[in-house]
């Protein structure tokens, strides 16, 4: 599988170097705003053999031999989007606030007090902002600024109020305490290809059914076409095993270099529980559902860690040698992630397969139709 695998991808090798030749029009209307309900009645583009088919979830284990291992990323998406406004200072020091709020996206704690973000607007080192709950009065604190724009921020209750240029040591708020207040005053991070609000259903939505382990900033999206039932059949005929992948803000970025090979893929903590790298290495047909799935066992693979950062890149100069078969929605053009189907199938077959999928109206990246895979 892997020789023939590796000659046709040579057949295409001069022009997958480049950028461009990942590029494709996608039509606004075929981005999804909402999922299919049921979830069962979502489309499904089964590949197989240079063949297509054109199905729906419900027949999804028709094509799925009982064999194969499948491996599943049970991350969960954190409440990671919030809004606070910022503290202003007078002359003698004492405060006011803001009447406009500034949004914020959490990313992940960095230590026990410190904490990795995005804030949309300007912003200094040592602003401060403060979150307004029913019950709770809550400091934020910017302590480094990054090169890429992200914060390091400290939270903190609001008896400790800073002053500018000042960085409290008073009682920061610990992860599980912060963790706590995103889950009772944020809102899921929706895509931003998603240009509406968040609802309080896409709290259920944009969520797995089996998530677990807290972390992301943003769903396993194949993960999100399984119902209760088809999850329970899953487990019941197949053997299957987790891995978690916290998902990042990286996922969203384009590739910008023009070689894809000069790309600096971002990071995200990965873990591969003992049971899941003992069945995965003495498994031969593995399906992964979705990209993180995949990358997760990709990594373990060519690397031999079960924990750590992943930043493994998918691509066909980089195809996977474990993974034979993934289920994946439909990805951003001049994305990693379309590079990572290339990886599987080649560049053309890829775009092939997507310029149909456009044609017969399938619905595009996270509320989205989905593709099987199968080598």
């Amino acid at each position: 599988m892997q020789k023939a695998q590796k000659i046709y991808l040579s057949q295409y090798e001069s022009e997958d170097i480049h950028l461009s030749a990942y590029n494709f029009t996608l039509p606004q209307e075929l981005i999804a705003t909402f999922p299919t309900y049921p979830k069962e009645n979502a489309k499904l583009l089964v590949y197989q053999n240079g063949n297509v088919i054109h199905t729906t979830f419900a027949y999804l284990f028709n094509f799925i031999p009982k064999n194969y291992l499948i491996v599943l990323n049970n991350t969960k998406v954190l409440k990671a989007r919030f809004f606070a406004r910022k503290i202003q200072y007078t002359n003698n020091f004492t405060t006011s606030y803001n009447d406009k709020e500034q949004e914020f996206l959490y990313h992940k704690p960095l230590s026990n007090n410190r904490h990795l973000v995005q804030i949309r607007g300007k912003t200094q080192l040592f602003d401060s902002f403060i979150l307004t709950t029913k019950i709770h009065y809550i400091i934020i604190q910017i302590l480094h600024i990054h090169k890429n724009g992200f914060k390091e921020v400290c939270f903190f209750n609001l008896s400790d109020i800073p002053s500018p240029h000042r960085i409290l040591q008073y009682n920061p708020l610990n992860n599980q305490e912060v963790l706590n207040i995103l889950e009772q005053y944020g809102m899921i991070p929706l895509p931003p290809y998603i240009k509406r609000k968040t609802m309080q259903q896409d709290e259920i939505d944009y969520q797995s059914i089996f998530a677990t382990a807290q972390g992301s900033i943003a769903a396993p999206t194949a993960s999100l076409h399984f119902s209760k039932s088809m999850f329970s059949y899953l487990q019941d005929h197949y053997h299957h095993v987790f891995v978690t992948l916290h998902i990042g803000a990286g996922t969203f970025q384009p590739v910008s270099t023009q070689n894809i090979l000069e790309h600096t893929m971002h990071t995200e903590s990965c873990w591969i529980p003992k049971e899941s790298a003992q069945c995965i290495n003495e498994t031969q047909h593995i399906l992964c559902i979705g990209t993180t799935a995949m990358r997760s066992v990709e990594w373990f693979v060519q690397t031999q860690q079960t924990s750590g950062e992943n930043n493994i890149f998918l691509n066909p100069y980089n195809p996977p040698k474990k993974v034979t078969a993934l289920l994946t929605n439909f990805h951003l053009p001049k994305s990693s992630l379309i590079m990572l189907v290339s990886s599987m199938i080649g560049r053309q077959e890829t775009l092939r397969i997507y310029n149909e999928a456009i044609q017969k109206q399938y619905k595009f990246y996270s509320y989205g139709d989905g593709m099987l895979i199968l080598l």
